[in-house]
């Protein structure tokens, strides 16, 4: 058998050191592949899938692109707010999701990114069949297009799905372990996310 690479071994040690609870993901039940870019989070609260596949295609760019849906899963609605939402690179380091107008800056081309993205996404609404009315995920817009929004609200009947953005502090994104965070009262997810690596989850747990 071959050793394990350096640089998943150091993302699992990332993955546990980089918020309160991360290292609880990866042994828990909460945490289920869907797909080779598609993650799932499920506990008694929320449901929140992501896909990367994207992300994944163009690491070697500043600014990835998520898919995102989220649903309550049981009990009362939710909100998120934007500053809820960061990601935990695999050095550990907290990555805020940037504002509107920072992506809007960082990304003068984002229609083209998006058409880019319409033909590389994993079907994800197909996880979510409880839900009746879907909502746009509404803390980005194409500039001048759509309203955009510092927070979502969601029921059990409610999916909330859309893109959400991240700019790396480097030109490119390294290859590892990220963590996708929702911190607030009521939501706790840590999904991991393996960008740049070919990891069957049972190594990243």
């Amino acid at each position: 058998m071959n050793p394990t690479p350096r640089f998943v071994l150091a993302g699992l040690a990332s993955l546990c050191l980089a918020a309160p609870g991360a290292a609880d993901v990866d042994g828990g039940p909460n945490v289920t592949r869907l797909g080779k870019t598609v993650m799932r989070w499920r506990d008694d609260s929320v449901q929140v899938v992501v896909g990367y596949r994207h992300a994944q295609a163009h690491l070697d760019r500043k600014w990835i692109l998520l898919d995102i849906g989220l649903t309550v899963w049981s009990g009362k609605p939710v909100e998120v707010f934007r500053e809820d939402v960061w990601l935990v690179m695999p050095d550990g380091r907290r990555l805020p999701m940037p504002s509107q107008r920072r992506m809007a800056e960082g990304i003068p081309d984002l229609r083209r990114m998006l058409n880019e993205a319409r033909v590389q996404r994993d079907p994800l609404n197909g996880y979510f069949p409880g839900a009746v009315r879907e909502e746009r995920l509404g803390f980005f817009a194409v500039p001048g297009e759509e309203i955009v929004f510092d927070k979502v609200a969601v029921n059990s009947r409610t999916l909330a799905s859309g893109d959400i953005y991240f700019e790396s502090p480097k030109a490119a994104w390294e290859p590892g372990i990220y963590t996708f965070v929702i911190e607030n009262r009521d939501v706790h997810v840590r999904l991991p996310l393996t960008l740049g690596i070919d990891v069957p989850l049972e190594r990243v747990r």
